[in-house]
């Protein structure tokens, strides 16, 4: 089979593949985040404490944790690779109709679960994607899929805060089921990327790529910048902007606007890097996104919130495209998928602790002290952006 490499020109928007991927990656994101700024609200409702708050929204991680490394080594040795990225974007719909029919505080736990099956085949879908450039064009792909993600799930938090404000709380959710069926529609039409020959699975060959430094080094971070992320923007943020008067509809435009200026920076992190290096753009957005943390507890307009929230998303945006794009350089390309799989495992550890450990925070000791957590996580990046193993410049 042809490698990837053998074309020198890289793929644009126009075409027909790529165009049919992105809208697939759109629609499953959506599916993912329709609901997720009225998540923790909803999970109040039904009676749950903080500390259950923190719970539901952490259960999204565990299935990650667990499953993102056996579905990246699978992906990279099996060539039928569409029907895991189908079966993905199911579980996503199955989640998201368990999440709207849910009784209780403990059932949304189990169907949030549901829902980070699907959410770890992101590994998939990031990789299936580079495979439409030659090698030279991953970090091009990485941030262009990274764009078509975080666009999606601007217009996602958008629509699923107005949604419940028109219509009730559970209607996010249906239409986060419908959003499923359509990425599943596009999928079957898009046409197959082109990969190496899958390789058979070995313990040895699993190690040479889990060992390497550079893929270490960005998955270490990647547990920082989203312990940061899962902590504020998707569990206390909204609980915080609820208190000092934010409606339903504003608690999607406060996660909305940090999304979308998230997406943008995704963009941009090629030409930061080639003239700036990479660890001034991990500098850069570590501080960025520590700044807009630590400032929440002391605002009390929501005006202001919003504000402070493009800043949120400029970090944001930065430091995923660039931990994301450090681990797939890390390896060879038939190594890809496993090796975005250890990154994605590894830093959804973030995505677990940070609200489980921001819910105990702010039930025993005060919702600023989450903030103030979060914010001291960024300084530890910040502090970690120059070391030798991170590349001088980007590749």
């Amino acid at each position: 089979m042809a490698s990837p490499s053998a074309s020198h020109s890289l793929p644009s928007w126009h075409d027909k593949p790529i165009l049919l991927f992105c809208l697939t990656n759109f629609f499953f994101w959506l599916c993912l985040y329709l609901y997720v700024p009225i998540l923790p609200i909803y999970a109040q409702s039904l009676g749950a404490s903080m500390s259950m708050v923190g719970a539901i929204v952490a259960s999204y991680s565990i299935p990650q944790i667990l499953l993102r490394i056996p579905i990246g080594v699978l992906f990279d040795t099996i060539n039928k690779r569409k029907l895991l990225l189908a079966g993905g974007i199911f579980m996503a719909l199955v989640g998201a109709l368990g999440l709207g029919l849910a009784p209780s505080p403990w059932f949304l736990f189990i169907a949030r679960t549901v829902t980070g099956i699907g959410a770890a085949c992101w590994v998939i879908f990031a990789t299936y994607f580079t495979a439409y450039y030659p090698m030279e064009g991953v970090q091009k792909a990485i941030g262009m899929i990274n764009f078509v993600q975080g666009t999606a799930v601007v217009v996602a938090t958008f629509s699923g805060g107005l949604i419940a404000e028109a219509w009730g709380l559970t209607y996010p959710f249906w239409g986060a089921a419908v959003m499923g069926l359509l990425s599943l529609v596009t999928l079957l039409l898009a046409k197959p990327a082109v990969f190496f020959r899958g390789e058979t699975v070995s313990w040895n060959r699993f190690t040479v790529v889990a060992s390497r430094p550079l893929l270490i080094m960005a998955s270490l971070l990647g547990i920082l910048a989203q312990f940061a992320n899962w902590a504020g923007l998707f569990s206390f943020i909204p609980i915080y902007g609820a208190q000092i008067g934010a409606s339903k509809a504003d608690l999607g435009i406060i996660t909305m606007i940090s999304l979308a200026f998230s997406a943008m920076a995704s963009l941009a992190v090629v030409s930061l890097t080639r003239r700036w290096g990479i660890s001034f753009t991990i500098l850069l957005g570590s501080v960025l996104l520590g700044f807009a943390i630590v400032i929440v507890p002391f605002i009390q307009e929501v005006s202001l919130l919003k504000v402070v929230m493009v800043v949120n998303g400029l970090g944001r945006g930065l430091l995923s495209t660039v931990f994301m794009s450090l681990s797939v350089q890390a390896v060879a390309p038939q190594h890809r998928a496993t090796a975005m799989g250890v990154y994605q495992a590894t830093y959804s550890l973030g995505m677990l602790l940070g609200p489980m450990v921001s819910g105990f925070l702010a039930d025993n000791v005060g919702l600023s002290a989450v903030f103030y957590l979060s914010a001291a996580i960024c300084g530890v990046m910040a502090g970690l952006a120059y070391l030798p193993i991170l590349p001088r410049l980007s590749r």
